[in-house]
């Protein structure tokens, strides 16, 4: 399993005392996506994916990744409030939350 900067990442923001509970709740969503991310790559993307589309597939999970870093590094900085954040997190989470192609995603879960 590889070491997660975003799932440090969300444990950081749901251990802040400064943000409402449903950042809170959004951070444990964003731990369950990237943990459901790195069962699918090892379980099912590297049996079936090319090693170009697997790159492809991990190169828009790093772009997420780097996406949520500089958010919360914003956020520290005092450069985005609280209601940007939380918006702009969601948007992070749910694009995790629907990373993994539809098809195989339902095969996991079933």
């Amino acid at each position: 399993m590889r070491n997660s900067v975003s799932v440090a990442v969300f444990l950081a923001v749901a251990a802040d005392p400064g943000v409402p509970f449903r950042v809170v709740e959004l951070a444990g969503r964003g731990i369950t996506a990237d943990a459901a991310a790195s069962r699918w790559v090892l379980e099912v993307g590297k049996s079936s994916l090319d090693g170009f589309a697997l790159a492809d597939k991990l190169i828009d999970l790093g772009e997420r990744e780097d996406q949520l870093v500089g958010l919360w590094q914003e956020y520290g900085a005092g450069e985005v409030g609280v209601v940007a954040f939380e918006s702009r997190l969601a948007e992070i989470v749910t694009v995790m939350e629907t990373w993994m192609p539809v098809q195989m995603n339902a095969a996991q879960t079933g």
